[in-house]
């Protein structure tokens, strides 16, 4: 008999429950399964407001085939890629892929809209308005307008107070129906087919006239998304039948509308944005890479918010906006610092705060990704005096180089830059000929950049072995030791 030590049982058992658990993953078909979950005490009332939008977003056409609207490896609403390092979705075939959205912290140029990211804090609550997802899983196609969206599901992350770290919870994991989706479409913002009396009445509720122009009166085209959630969050009155497979095949069902007080429904979702200090707090977090020691990269983060720090969080290195390997991680528990990796610095280097996750009790590696700062970007251009070209100072695998890009027009730069020289500096206040030991090359000798797109301008590299560093210059010299260009010092 083979022994196990307490570790490696550990181990074999949470692989266990992971992948049994897939199985186990229920399936929402209608707006009347979602009555029957406990929205508000084990799953965030705030996923109703990220799976409304997810609907009205997403195109099903007429072979009910479901196809994004946007394109996740971008970072669109902030979704991104999911590993599935827990398994708790069903392994993916060959050209699958799992992505994931709701986060409220994450940065994007194409955000999610105010009613999602600035909730009323009566409706949803406060901190657990950002632990609900939303997972798609997505197959290569041709279809210019999207990919194919094979599965949804809504999960949600662990409470801070269950000290289980920030993967997702599988007992509140569900799949989420074609027709679910198709049902909650019929309540999208501004849509004037279906009236509110008639969704009302088409999904089995009692609500009075009076309270339905109430909520048109105070919620304006966020009237139906209004309804949406008083249909599903009001409780049913003992003896009503509440199994409606299909729209209509049952009696109306009478809810309770909480009130405060006659006549005043208690749900407010406002079409303007309400601030309150929680996202004031991280709006200002800030993630950056910077120059570190010896030409690497130097992670940077600040006014990472404490609720944020009590989960456990990792600052992640990844080699650009689009990678989903990481090259270099570290925990923090502070929120401001710095870190230096031992990844050399390079164009497209990008921080991200990602929670962190124990495997196994005995490491720490990045779990689901919080935010992402800016790619870290070389400097730009400055002219060279005189003529049409410019000067660059740019960094390549943790050294100093310089750009030269030339008009095309100008093709005469070769003979009239004859003699003339670019050299490198430790800082600005150096005399021109007080460069680094050998750190200077002939303009003529040059060599032609691969990487560059340009249609108006040919970009020209030379490389030095000077590490980069703070205070470094670049300064473009004629043969008569004039300086006719000198790019701003490193930071």
């Amino acid at each position: 008999m083979v022994k196990m030590s307490g570790r490696k049982v550990i181990c074999c058992l949470t692989l266990f429950l992971a992948l049994t658990s897939v199985s186990a993953i229920k399936r929402l078909n209608t707006i009347n399964d979602l009555k029957k979950i406990k929205i508000g005490r084990s799953v965030p009332k705030h996923s109703l407001l990220l799976l409304h939008w997810f609907s009205n977003t997403i195109d099903i056409d007429n072979n009910d085939v479901i196809w994004m609207t946007f394109d996740p490896n971008r970072g669109d609403y902030g979704w991104h890629y999911y590993g599935n390092f827990e398994r708790v979705l069903p392994q993916l075939q060959a050209n699958g892929t799992y992505f994931t959205g709701g986060n409220l912290h994450q940065r994007t140029d194409i955000p999610l809209p105010s009613y999602i990211t600035h909730p009323h804090h009566s409706l949803v609550g406060s901190e657990e308005s950002n632990r609900d997802r939303i997972i798609v899983r997505v197959t290569n196609n041709a279809r210019s307008q999207g990919q194919r969206i094979d599965r949804v599901y809504i999960t949600q992350h662990f409470m801070v107070q269950q000290n289980l770290g920030t993967g997702y919870d599988l007992a509140n994991t569900y799949e989420i129906s074609n027709n679910l989706l198709r049902e909650m479409r019929e309540f999208a913002i501004g849509n004037q087919r279906n009236p509110l009396s008639e969704l009302r009445d088409d999904f089995g509720s009692q609500i009075g006239d009076s309270q339905l122009e109430q909520l048109s009166n105070s919620l304006g085209n966020l009237a139906k998304l209004g309804l949406l959630l008083l249909i599903v969050l009001c409780s049913v009155q003992p003896g009503q039948d509440n199994n409606r497979a299909h729209r209509g095949t049952a009696r109306p069902h009478v809810v309770n509308i909480p009130v405060k007080k006659r006549n005043h429904i208690a749900i407010d979702i406002p079409d303007t944005v309400q601030h309150h200090s929680y996202w004031d707090q991280r709006n200002e977090m800030n993630l950056k890479v910077m120059t570190g020691l010896k030409g690497k990269a130097r992670m940077v983060w600040t006014n990472v918010p404490h609720s944020i720090l009590n989960q456990g969080v990792m600052v992640v290195l990844f080699k650009n906006n689009n990678d989903q390997e990481s090259m270099f991680s570290e925990a923090i528990d502070v929120a401001s610092g710095s870190y230096d990796t031992s990844v050399q610095l390079n164009p497209g280097l990008q921080v991200r705060l990602h929670g962190a996750k124990r495997w196994c009790c005995l490491w720490k590696a990045p779990g689901e990704e919080i935010s992402r700062g800016d790619e870290f970007c070389n400097p730009g251009q400055v002219q060279v005096r005189g003529h049409d070209a410019r000067l660059q100072l740019c960094v390549r695998n943790g050294k100093a180089c310089a750009r030269l890009h030339i008009k095309q027009s100008f093709s005469e730069w070769g003979s009239e830059f004859t003699g003339a020289w670019v050299g490198f500096y430790s800082s600005a206040q150096k005399a021109a000929d007080d460069y680094e030991w050998w750190q200077w090359q002939w303009v003529t000798k040059f060599q032609r950049a691969n990487d560059s797109e340009n249609l108006y301008y040919d970009v020209y590299e030379y490389q030095s072995g000077l590490t980069m560093a703070e205070g470094v210059q670049a300064r473009f010299i004629l043969k008569d030791q004039r300086v006719i260009a000198s790019t701003p010092v490193w930071q």
